[in-house]
């Protein structure tokens, strides 16, 4: 009697075993030792939210690339531009000789350096808190820093092509390129060949302007070097 009297309120052993009490809404419900009571209410488990972590806060915090967007994308759009014009001139007139030489503007000229140097810092900062808040996980920071050094090497580039155009002699070099397409090519080749301190020599900045463009991006490749070192350093 004792025995039958604590099974009482759970479910036969040939269907569950060990025996478990069995649901409130169940045909073996007996009032009794061990029995649901239907009234009770149960606490529902509290489950922690988890939010953003500091890294996907970081990496999605994206306006510090804004500027070296901006830039890139006005620069490009106005070279391709211009570039469009001079090929409507040239096929309509067979005489066309192209465009005189631009005249040298250190007005232009500095307001390229002093955008450069928010670009440089817009995207330094960027990268310093992708590399900051990512415990040392090197997979994590890969994609949006390399997409933030990519977006400032495109940057330099368009820079670089924009203080060719405005400065006569701003830069040394043979086969620039023939329209602005290939003309932004070859920036890019002298863009990254810069950043990655392996010039050639075929190309060398002549002007002050674009030799501070270059100084500006050899000391972003400085700082990403050390951030690199005290990144992969920290144990």
């Amino acid at each position: 009697m004792v025995q039958r009297d604590e099974l009482k309120g759970q479910c036969p052993p040939h269907i569950w075993y060990p025996p478990h009490t069995c649901p409130a809404n169940s045909p073996f419900v007996e009032w009794g030792k061990g029995a649901i009571n239907s009234s009770e209410t149960f606490p529902k488990p509290e489950h922690e939210s988890v939010g953003p972590s500091e890294r996907d806060i970081a990496v999605a915090d994206i306006w510090p690339l804004l500027p070296a967007t901006i830039g890139a994308g006005a620069t490009i759009l106005l070279l391709l531009m211009a570039n469009h014009k001079q090929w409507n001139n040239e096929r309509d007139d067979e005489d066309f000789e192209g465009f005189p030489e631009p005249q040298d503007t250190p007005v232009g000229s500095a307001v390229v350096v002093i955008y450069s140097i928010i670009a440089t810092a817009g995207v330094s900062y960027y990268v310093f808190r992708v590399l900051t808040s990512t415990d040392g996980h090197m997979l994590t920071t890969f994609i949006p820093v390399a997409s933030a050094i990519s977006l400032l090497l495109i940057y330099f580039a368009a820079a670089y092509d924009l203080e060719y155009h405005m400065v006569p002699g701003s830069f040394s070099g043979k086969r620039f390129g023939n329209d602005i397409v290939s003309e932004l090519f070859t920036f890019v080749y002298f863009s990254v060949t810069t950043f990655a301190t392996a010039s050639m020599g075929d190309f060398s900045p002549i002007s002050d302007a674009s030799r501070i463009l270059v100084t500006l991006e050899v000391l972003f490749f400085i700082y990403i070097f050390t951030m690199g070192i005290v990144f992969f350093a920290d144990p």
